[in-house]
């Protein structure tokens, strides 16, 4: 993979980029969401990264079989026709129902064709029908690149793991994640599994964040030693997370193989947690 340099833009200071990005990739999700038959995963509204144009990609979906996607740097919303880029909206200015219907009537021929997937969202002006604003443009390009590497990070982990699942972003939490099932054909709720993700701030964490994930829990205090500067978070949920304050902390050519090293470390005390 072709790394992107972190540290442009201090990850403090993304919040607000990361909140309107959040809310726009609803509409990214939202032909998925609206055309194709519902899965039990909710699998229809995931999004992807195309790497080639440096946007999140929705499903394939409508009468053409095309794509949503998101520019980050420029806020701007397309209609994706195979590998072009076949029409393309600003969303500055515009509010998220404007975009939903612009959005239908390209995709589908109806502008009340694309409902957006419903779940609760962190509170945003955009969600209370307030226009999106053009500011923060430093913010999105920096959001780009760590979302750029998580997916080829996260790939490049997984891939070599038979039980992983694709690496995909949710629109839920805005987060993007490969679920290696160590238990074949058990439930979601007793089968052990390893969560390989990257969240670009939430809750828990108000920056960029790698996190690797044993389930069930382990309910021992004594935690196996991670790499790499990860550390265990314990409040509310138990994981190894490695913050971008400390992906940037490491000159720019060693950032790659600081996120590489902690989350094979992490994988590795995880399958030690759940004696696999």
């Amino acid at each position: 993979m072709t790394w992107k340099p972190l540290g442009a833009a201090f990850p403090g200071g993304l919040t607000e980029a990361r909140l309107q990005l959040h809310w726009a990739a609803q509409l990214v999700s939202g032909p998925g969401t609206s055309l194709l038959p519902a899965q039990t995963d909710y699998a229809q509204t995931n999004l992807g990264w195309d790497s080639q144009l440096g946007v999140l990609e929705g499903r394939h979906a409508g009468p053409e079989s095309l794509q949503a996607g998101l520019v980050f740097e420029s806020l701007e919303l397309l209609v994706i026709d195979g590998a072009r880029e076949r029409s393309s909206m600003r969303l500055a200015g515009r509010a998220l129902q404007q975009a939903r219907a612009w959005l239908g009537k390209e995709m589908a021929g109806d502008e009340a064709a694309i409902a957006l997937p419903v779940h609760e969202m962190p509170p945003h002006p955009v969600g209370e029908g307030a226009v999106f604003s053009d500011a923060g443009a430093e913010a999105r390009t920096e959001l780009a690149a760590w979302f750029a590497n998580a997916f080829a990070s996260i790939h490049d982990i997984v891939v070599k793991e038979p039980e992983a699942s694709p690496v995909r972003c949710w629109p839920h939490h805005f987060d993007v994640a490969s679920l290696m099932t160590l238990d074949a054909g058990g439930g979601a709720e007793e089968a052990r599994s390893i969560g390989v993700g990257f969240s670009p701030g939430d809750g828990s964490y108000d920056q960029p964040y790698f996190y690797v994930t044993p389930w069930p829990y382990p309910d021992k205090e004594d935690l196996p030693t991670l790499t790499a500067g990860a550390h265990w978070h314990r409040n509310g949920w138990t994981g190894a997370v490695l913050t971008a304050e400390r992906v940037i902390s490491v000159p720019l050519v060693e950032q790659q193989r600081t996120v590489q090293r902690a989350i094979d470390g992490a994988v590795i005390a995880c399958r030690e947690l759940l004696g696999s």
